[in-house]
C-alpha cells in the first residue's frame, strides 16, 4: 500500500522519513503516461535489455540496490478480493532502492543517463527533460508516493558493502576450514595473503 507523498517531515537525506530503513532509500513514483507510450515504452525497454553499453551505464551507479519500471494498464483493488480497476489512461510505475541522499540519486540519473531518462518519462504528461536537474527533481516529487511499509535485510549495509561481503566470504570460509591444522605461523602467513587478496573488499 502507498500513500501518496506529503512536501512535511522530509528526512536529511532528501527522502521522505517513511522511505528510509537505515542505508536504503525508497523511491517510489507513478506518472500518468501519453497513449503513444503504449508503443513506445516496450521497444525502449527491449532495447535496453539488449544494450549492453547502456547495462554498464547503469551498473557504474553501484550505490542502487535495484530499480524497476512497470507499465500499467489496471490496478488490483486494495482491499477484499474485487476486479481490477481499469485506469483510464496507462501509467507508469517506477520503484527504486538506493543508498545515499536522495538529491545525489536523482543528480547522477539525470548525468549518467539523459537521454535515457526522455526514454523513461519522456511518454508521461509533465516531464521536462531530465537537464537542468532542478525541473527534473520537482517533477519526480510531484509524482512521488511515500511506502507505508519499507523493510531492508541488512539496513546498515550499503549495496557495495553486501557485494563486497558476497565476495569475501569464500577466502573466509575457506581459511577458518583449514586454521585447525595450521600453526600460529602458518596461519598468520595464510591470513597475510589472504587480506592482500581480498584487499578491494575491505
Amino acid at each position: 500500500m502507498l500513500a501518496q507523498a506529503r512536501p512535511t517531515g522530509i528526512a536529511t537525506s532528501g527522502a521522505a522519513p517513511a522511505n528510509v530503513s537505515g542505508e536504503a532509500v525508497a523511491l517510489t513514483v507513478f506518472s500518468t503516461v501519453r497513449r503513444w507510450g503504449l508503443l513506445e515504452l516496450p521497444l525502449f525497454f527491449f532495447a535496453l535489455r539488449k544494450s549492453r553499453k547502456s547495462l554498464t551505464t547503469l551498473k557504474r551507479l553501484s550505490f542502487i540496490q535495484s530499480a524497476r519500471w512497470s507499465l500499467l494498464r489496471e490496478i488490483p483493488y486494495n482491499g477484499a478480493p474485487q476486479p481490477r480497476v481499469s485506469l483510464r489512461h496507462p501509467h507508469l510505475y517506477f520503484e527504486s532502492n538506493f543508498n545515499g541522499g536522495w538529491e545525489e540519486y536523482i543528480d547522477a540519473f539525470s548525468f549518467l543517463l539523459t537521454s535515457g531518462m526522455f526514454g523513461f518519462w519522456g511518454s508521461s504528461y509533465g516531464f521536462p527533460w531530465a537537464l537542468p536537474t532542478g525541473p527534473f527533481k520537482a517533477y519526480i516529487r510531484r509524482n512521488e508516493y511515500v511506502a507505508s511499509h519499507y523493510y531492508s535485510a541488512y539496513p546498515e549495509a550499503t549495496a557495495t558493502i553486501v557485494l563486497q561481503a558476497l565476495e569475501l566470504e569464500p577466502t573466509i570460509t575457506t581459511l577458518c576450514e583449514r586454521a585447525a591444522d595450521l600453526s600460529p605461523a602458518e596461519f598468520a602467513a595464510e591470513w597475510r595473503r589472504a587480506v592482500t587478496e581480498v584487499q578491494q573488499c575491505l
